[in-house]
Order: C-alpha cells, then structure tokens, then sequence
C-alpha cells in the first residue's frame, strides 16, 4: 500500500469517527457547544453586583493595600520604613492596581444599582441609597468622569510598580485618595459637616 493510500484510508476513518460522534450527541438530545465568539448576537452587558458590592469587594481592598503598601512609621524605637523588596512582593501590589484600573471600568457600565437593597444615610450629612442613586443619575457624566480619573490615578500607580519606586507609588496614592474622597463626596456624603480644628 503507497503512503497515499494509507493516508486517504486514515482521513475517511477519521471523518468516519467524527460523524459517528456528532451522531451520538445529537441521537441523546445535546446539541454540540457553540463557543459564545461564534454566536450571531454578542451578549448585552449588564451589571451584576452593586456599586456598594464593587466598592465592597475589589475597590476598597486593592485601595487599601496600595496605600500600605509603602508606609514610614515614627516611634521612639525609630524609623520604620515599608515597601515592596522582592518579585513576590511587587507582584502582589501590582495585581491590586491592575484590580483598580478594571473597577474603574465596572462603575462605567450603566445601569448598575447602588445597593443590592436599599440602605439608610450612614451618618449626618451623608445620603441614602435611594438619593445616591437619583444623584449618580442626574449627574451620570461627573460620575462617569470620577470612574476615569480612578483609572488613570491606578495607571499611575501601575507605572510607579513597574519602575520600582515607591516615592511614585506613594505620590500615585495620594492622587487615588484624593479622586476617591472627591467623589465620595459629591455622590454619597455631599453635606457633610467637618468640624473646626480646636
């Protein structure tokens, strides 16, 4: 038998195999796997968790890691200096960026509840959920605004990680405190009332 007989042979076996199979799962009523890229109409995006979820669960916690990621503390022992020293280390502190800059992108998608149940003002001068949520509508563009400059304070953050140099790290920080506080209170404590230094 020449090397082209043996391969034509082996191709019919093979298609042989593959109509066997399709045959099978479609005689037991499944439907062979349509890969969701192949589909005719992509899914529509929609969210999922709530603001207070997203902040709960990723901003909060990446934010804060950031922020003690890089720390200098005064005792009378002395000065105690902390950072980021090995590849673990930086790695780690990079993925809570990387975190920060896709959340910016989940607080931009529409549609998104502040809560998952309606909740009460959390101290004075700060809104309820159902007053949140009427301010994030009527101001959707500040908002959206708010979303972004997160997203380029946590690039900056990203940056400063992949340099190796937390003064960048804790510069990059204080421009992610700032755009946090800034949007906390234009949406969720607007009247809050700070009181005079004694």
């Amino acid at each position: 038998m020449t090397s082209v007989e043996s391969g034509g042979r082996f191709g019919i076996a093979l298609a042989a195999l593959v109509i066997s199979i399709a045959s099978t799962a479609c005689s037991m009523g499944q439907a062979p796997a349509v890969p969701i890229a192949a589909a005719s109409v992509a899914p529509a995006i929609r969210p999922y968790a709530s603001l207070q979820e997203v902040m709960d669960g990723i901003i909060d916690p990446a934010a804060d890691d950031l922020w003690g990621s890089v720390e200098t503390t005064v005792t009378i022992q002395g000065v105690q200096e902390k950072q980021p020293h090995t590849p673990d280390e930086w790695a780690q502190v990079r993925r809570k960026a990387i975190a920060l800059i896709e959340a910016s992108n989940l607080l931009a998608i529409d549609g998104r509840q502040v809560g998952a149940k309606p909740f009460p003002a959390e101290a004075e001068g700060a809104l309820d959920s159902v007053q949140i949520q009427q301010r994030i509508a009527d101001r959707r563009a500040v908002f959206v605004g708010f979303a972004g400059s997160l997203r380029v304070s946590a690039q900056q953050a990203l940056a400063a990680i992949d340099a190796r140099d937390p003064g960048a790290l804790v510069k990059a920080g204080g421009e992610l405190d700032g755009v946090c506080e800034s949007c906390h209170m234009t949406f969720w404590y607007p009247n809050q009332v700070i009181p005079p230094l004694p």
